[in-house]
């Protein structure tokens, strides 16, 4: 009904107003009250429809950088959340994006290097090695790199670090 303006990827994309996962829902709509009353009627709806309660103590709310700190919190008691999100991971990826992209994927940089230490390279065969790496150091930046472009200085350091251990 277009009651939700969603969010838009690139100028030519067409908005997104929802993401569904398993058992996770995204929401995207502007900061205003208006739409987050529709999202909250979205959300009774479905409670009624499947007789399934939302958890609000669950929900978070992650707002852009230029929304105003009080209108947040005018927000926040509308939709009843009182989590803000954005802080922590979702599917194991940074669930905010801003900043330095370095920084911000420099932590598949540190999971890699921290299960290659782990690794006795001195009892493995060049053989092993060569295993190790195909099956688990390739493994841990796979998923990150299906979603996003890493910056070079990271894939850099992955090249590096499985170099180093080889």
């Amino acid at each position: 009904m277009k009651l939700i303006t969603g969010i838009k990827v690139s100028t030519a994309s067409p908005a997104i107003t929802h993401l569904l996962f398993a058992d996770d829902s995204l929401f995207f709509c502007r900061t205003t009250k208006e739409q987050c009353e529709v999202v909250l009627q979205i959300l009774k709806k479905y409670e009624r429809a499947l007789g399934q309660q939302i958890n609000f103590q669950k929900s978070s709310v992650q707002f852009g950088h230029t929304v105003d700190h009080g209108l947040r919190e005018e927000l926040k008691g509308v939709l009843g959340i009182t989590n803000i999100g954005g802080m922590g991971s979702y599917l194991g990826i940074p669930e905010s994006l801003g900043g330095a992209k370095t920084q911000i994927f420099s932590y598949v940089q540190d999971r890699l290097q921290s299960r290659a230490s782990g690794w006795p390279a001195r009892l493995l065969s060049i053989g092993g090695k060569e295993v190790m790496i195909k099956s688990v150091a390739t493994a841990v930046p796979t998923f990150v790199m299906s979603c996003f472009w890493l910056p070079k200085t990271v894939t850099r350091k992955l090249t590096s670090a499985i170099s180093k251990y080889w």
